[in-house]
């Protein structure tokens, strides 16, 4: 290995470190240690001791510490996974679904890492596959969930990130995985050589640098001692200009019931209402404090929904029906909609709303 390239390797790869385990210091310190919140630090540390591993082997630090990065940096694609859908949906809780990709991960990784440190060369070709086929799956999921929510999403600076986030993911594991297999395939090695090994710290390393530059601050008055003043969440608010279209949206939505249509976007809305649909997404974004266009529309179906759920007179209509007919295409998203709003089914909710009112 040149001695360029080793100069090369380590201005790329160690200050990276030193910010992702920054960034991993700061968010779990200044962030109320949300879900979210732990999920980047603990991926910030997974991804720091990816790449001290990954490092030129005269850099590579010393057993057993090396085996024990080992494992930490197992996991790193499904808390890339995790990482990515908080960042682009509002709602996400980890669930049944990420710990069983995760556990599936590790059954995988961590014989591939005990074989690999007692020397071994080959690999079995069914845990080789399902690592392959488990990352692909996972950033195949993640790209379609950034991609796929870009018309529902009333965050401009997000929704245009989604695009952006789909074609960095996709060109990232074009280049990363292609090689890594074109060496260990075509050419027989299972070792990285010193040019992949470079050339992924020099992908992540501008993503890295990005996440620094926006996610850390300079405050000036903490040179002069002064304590820092937390800046207070803004409350959504009007624009005086949109008064004309919020009154517009009001009459379609509780006057017309246009909720009710099943399969409405935003740019329906906007069409109906005769608006530019970028000045709708900010009203209700801005004005009326929505995230996304969903959350927007189930406020007035699931009030609907629950008056019907509470009215004896609707007591044998069927949930499903009353799914449909407030505009949801299927009884799955009305349950889970439903529930995320209320902490109870609807048939729950029914229940106790019917015996409430059997009691008046």
């Amino acid at each position: 290995m040149s001695v360029a390239m080793l100069l090369l390797d380590v201005l790329l790869r160690y200050p990276t470190i030193t910010a992702l385990l920054l960034l991993a210091v700061l968010s779990f310190r200044d962030t109320q240690r949300s879900q979210q919140s732990l999920i980047v630090a603990v991926f910030c540390i997974s991804l720091s001791a990816m790449l001290l591993n990954t490092a030129p082997p005269i850099l590579r630090p010393a057993q057993p510490t090396f085996f024990f990065l080992r494992i930490i940096d197992g996991p790193n694609i499904v808390l890339l996974w995790w990482f990515g859908l908080s960042l682009f949906d509002d709602d996400f809780r980890l669930g049944k679904l990420e710990w069983g990709a995760l556990a599936a991960v590790l059954l995988v990784i961590i014989p591939l890492r005990v074989m690999a440190m007692n020397g071994a060369t080959e690999f079995p070709l069914a845990l080789t596959i399902c690592n392959r086929l488990l990352s692909f799956a996972m950033m195949g999921h993640l790209m379609w969930t950034a991609f796929a929510g870009r018309g529902d999403d009333l965050v401009e600076a997000r929704r245009k990130m989604r695009l952006l986030f789909t074609i960095g993911l996709a060109v990232t594991c074009v280049i990363v995985v292609g090689a890594e297999m074109t060496v260990s395939e075509i050419l027989g090695d299972t070792s990285d050589p010193q040019w992949l090994s470079t050339a992924r710290v020099a992908i992540i390393t501008p993503m890295v640098v990005w996440g620094a530059l926006r996610f850390l601050q300079f405050r000036p008055e903490l040179l002069k001692f002064e304590s820092v003043t937390r800046a207070v969440p803004k409350t959504p608010q009007i624009d005086p200009r949109d008064t004309a279209t919020l009154a517009k949206l009001r009459t379609a939505m509780e006057g017309e019931g246009l909720y009710r249509e099943q399969g409405l976007g935003i740019g329906d809305l906007a069409n109906c209402l005769n608006v530019p649909e970028h000045q709708l997404r900010a009203l209700i974004n801005k004005g009326l404090g929505y995230r996304n266009f969903s959350a927007f529309l189930n406020q007035y179906r699931l009030d609907e929904a629950k008056g019907l759920l509470s009215d004896p007179e609707h007591a044998r209509v069927q949930i499903l029906t009353i799914a449909m007919d407030v505009g949801y295409a299927s009884l799955a998203t009305f349950n889970r909609a439903f529930k995320s709003e209320e902490g109870v089914t609807p048939s729950e909710f029914r229940s106790a709303a019917l015996a409430k009112a059997s009691q008046s």
